[in-house]
């Protein structure tokens, strides 16, 4: 980074910027808000996540064209509320390019708020600056701990 006054301005930013991205990403999950979630990604972005169903560590590629299907089947249809807490961003700035390592807390509730599998773990993500602002070119997802089962609650 440059030291000058006007490039500092612009890094801090950027920083908020992409921490507020990885806020929204949280919000249109939790609010089920499709439409919003598919947009914090660049047309070519993908997510890629733990597969819920594996049993050997697999994952699963989602490509921006198919998340609006997936994330309506996996969240939205699937439980009745949940809830991500996304913490500890780190960022690192190169231009028009960005990644970061963040926390992320996420609980998954069913037909009552005592069901419900928790998961931790962080969020590794690649950004781009495009005319809309910072999206998202990959999210990957580590899951380090969870209760529960994921998948296995279902709402009423």
């Amino acid at each position: 980074m440059n030291d000058s006054l006007s490039d500092k301005v612009q890094w801090l930013v950027d920083r908020v910027l992409i921490s507020e991205l990885l806020f929204s990403f949280a919000r249109a999950l939790d609010t089920k808000d499709v439409d919003a979630y598919v947009n914090n990604y660049a047309k070519d972005g993908v997510l890629e996540l733990p597969d819920p169903a594996s049993t050997t560590g697999e994952v699963l590629i989602i490509p921006r064209n198919r998340m609006s299907e997936f994330v309506r089947k996996g969240i939205v249809t699937t439980y009745s509320a949940t809830h991500h807490i996304s913490a500890n961003h780190q960022i690192t700035i190169a231009g028009d390019t960005a990644m970061s390592h963040s926390y992320l807390q996420a609980v998954h509730v069913g037909a009552t708020p005592m069901e419900h599998w928790d998961a931790g773990g962080w969020y590794d993500c690649n950004y781009i600056r495009t005319p809309e602002g910072w999206r998202f070119t990959h999210v990957r997802l580590t899951a380090v701990w969870m209760t529960g089962t994921p998948g296995a609650i279902k709402p009423e």
